[in-house]
């Protein structure tokens, strides 16, 4: 992801604020962080809906499947319909299935990356629109900033789950970023997450440059 929103600034870095193409640059790197941010909190919305999905049914079946077998033992001696077994075992054997799926799936946990890296892109975003709204005197040199603004929005790409071509165009289309055709990158392959720290993205811009 992180190649695809900084891929406009690998050429020229502007050596004055008065150059047009620094203004230029700030604005088409802060639309980039933008879309990658809601593409971000849309992924995240899906994954939790879909987590519902399993788990509410989950939560039903183990209840029906708990509640007869309670019934069951307060009567030990009634007569049980061969149909009402069959019907509890097989609500019983589809809430394991989808228990199974949804840990399977890990939706949640997805969602919850998914939030990371959509907060952070945001933090980079209101850095940037800080930037903006300074002086150039205010700003730094533009060569300190555009590095350390690269280099943050390398390391939201490094930890971020892979958005998808379909989104990230709708995105990129959104927000007014020209490289339609790049498609964003998934984090490298990794046994476990390492969140996103909050105090790496929260620096305000004035130490940043």
């Amino acid at each position: 992801m992180a190649d695809d929103v900084v891929a406009s600034g690998n050429g020229r870095v502007p050596r004055s604020w008065d150059d047009d193409d620094s203004a230029a640059l700030l604005k088409d790197w802060r639309q980039r962080t933008a879309a990658a941010s809601e593409a971000h909190y849309k992924l995240a919305s899906g994954l939790r809906g879909k987590n519902l999905m399993l788990g509410i049914p989950v939560v039903i079946f183990a209840s029906i499947v708990g509640t007869s077998v309670f019934g069951t033992l307060a009567a030990p001696n009634a007569v049980i319909h061969p149909a009402f077994k069959i019907a509890v075992g097989l609500i019983s054997v589809a809430a394991a299935i989808l228990a199974a799926l949804q840990t399977f799936l890990r939706f949640g946990e997805r969602a919850e990356k998914h939030v990371v890296a959509a907060d952070w892109y945001a933090a980079v975003r209101r850095d940037i629109d800080q930037l903006l709204a300074l002086s150039p005197k205010e700003r730094g040199t533009p060569k300190s900033c555009f590095d350390r603004l690269r280099k943050q929005m390398s390391k939201v790409g490094q930890h971020s789950p892979e958005i998808g071509d379909r989104l990230w165009k709708d995105m990129a289309e959104k927000y007014g970023v020209d490289d339609l055709r790049k498609r964003p990158l998934a984090a490298p392959a990794r046994t476990t997450y390492s969140p996103a720290d909050p105090s790496d993205a929260t620096v305000p811009i004035e130490q940043r440059c």
